[in-house]
């Protein structure tokens, strides 16, 4: 490329540079959280929305969502609703002690 052509380039791309600058970012700040006479905050769930719970203000890791939402969280199998995860249970015989039904 010659200097020529160069030079053109560069006087564009200052022209396109000066037409519309590159955005600034805009510092963070972190948010405080709200005071409260008792200590208590009161907040909604994020999960269910509409249930409100209470947590410490000075506590470090907060929860996020109600009781309800958590127990049926931390559930993984619920007894009484529908079949089984398994249709059959197989039976194989031989490998490794212990390791002779699967499902």
């Amino acid at each position: 490329m010659d200097p020529k052509n160069l030079a053109v380039l560069m006087k564009l791309k200052n022209a396109m540079e000066m037409a519309s600058p590159s955005p600034t970012r805009t510092p963070y700040v972190e948010p405080k959280p709200p005071e409260s006479k008792t200590g208590w905050l009161v907040k909604n769930c994020r999960f269910c929305k509409t249930t409100k719970f209470s947590y410490r203000a000075d506590w470090v890791n907060p929860p996020i969502m109600c009781e309800g939402c958590r127990n049926e969280r931390k559930t993984r199998y619920k007894p009484g609703e529908g079949d089984t995860l398994y249709a059959k249970t197989q039976v194989f015989h031989g490998g490794a002690p212990g390791g002779g039904r699967h499902k």
